[in-house]
This record gives C-alpha cells, structure tokens and sequence, in this order.
C-alpha cells in the first residue's frame, strides 16, 4: 500500500507531513493520557480505607394487633359531610362502629372494605389505633364525640392513603 502525502502550506514556509506522522503523534498523545489517567488513578492511600455506610432506619413494624373482638353492644355513626374540598366516591357510604369494650371498624359499604383496630375515649376525644399500617409510618386518627357528632380526622399516612377527614352521626 502507497502512502499518500498530506501537503500543507504555511504563510511563510512549507511543510509536507505524512499520514505516518499524523498516526505517530495520536498514538504518543493517546499513551501520554493513558499514562496521567493511570497515575492520577493510582494516587490515592495505599492501604484501604473503610467507608461509613449510612444507617438507615428500618421501616416500623406491624401494630400490635391484639385488639378486642367485634361484638357486644355498640354505637354506629353513619357519613354526615366531609371537612375538605376533597371527596372520593366511597366515604359517603362509610360508618364508624365503636364497641363498648374499645374494639371498632370503620366500614366501606361501597366497596365491602372494613378497617379494625382498638379505641381509647376520654373526655369527648377518642384515639384510635389501627390494624391497618403502612411502610411510610403508623396509621393515626383521633375523633372528637360531640352529642350525637364524630367528627374524624385521620394523620397524613392515612391521608395519602386516601382517608378523607369527615363528620359521622350517630344511627337512630
């Protein structure tokens, strides 16, 4: 194969470089960076080092889920209105049943979902703990008892989880 000559001409002189020439100067440029990548690369400690890696905390459990039965006497407050701008299509149908010996469900009647768990009630303000639970933190709600009123309003878990704060009636 005949190697073909790259002319180039320069203002004052001329020069003839050779495509050899060019291929000699891209290897020697290509190994002059492979050379400082190298050592750059090899710089650091030469013994190891140990990393920290970062704790992070593990998802909280599952409630406890010793809560009292669903029986007994009880008192069933039925959907009155919600409390935001923000309805879904199931909350009207939904009830609060609240048993005398601290057990509840929240129905869906909808959509056939029921949400268990245990109540406390003191002073007109009811806690409620839940079965129910999620990896981004516990289920909360607290409700307050005002004549025949529940009015119901859930933590931001269960809020993103599509609970929506609302007022119940207690059922004739």
């Amino acid at each position: 194969m005949q190697r073909r000559k790259i002319r180039r001409v320069r203002a004052s002189n001329r020069t003839v470089v050779s495509e050899d020439s060019i291929v000699k100067i891209t290897v020697r440029h290509g190994a002059i960076l492979a050379i400082l990548m190298l050592a750059a690369a090899c710089s650091g400690p030469t013994s190891p080092t140990t990393t920290q890696t970062p704790v992070v905390p593990s998802p909280p459990g599952r409630p406890s889920t010793n809560f009292p039965p669903l029986s007994g006497s009880s008192r069933t407050f039925v959907f009155d209105h919600e409390l935001s701008s923000y309805i879904d299509t199931y909350t009207p149908k939904s009830q609060f049943v609240l048993y005398d010996d601290g057990g509840f469900v929240l129905q869906f009647l909808s959509i056939g979902a029921n949400y268990r768990g245990g109540y406390t009630e003191a002073n007109g303000v009811v806690t409620f703990a839940w079965e129910g639970w999620s990896v981004a933190g516990p289920w909360g709600a607290t409700g307050a008892l005002t004549g025949n009123s529940l009015i119901v309003h859930y933590n931001d878990i269960m809020q993103f989880t599509d609970f929506v704060d609302a007022a119940y009636v207690l059922a004739p």
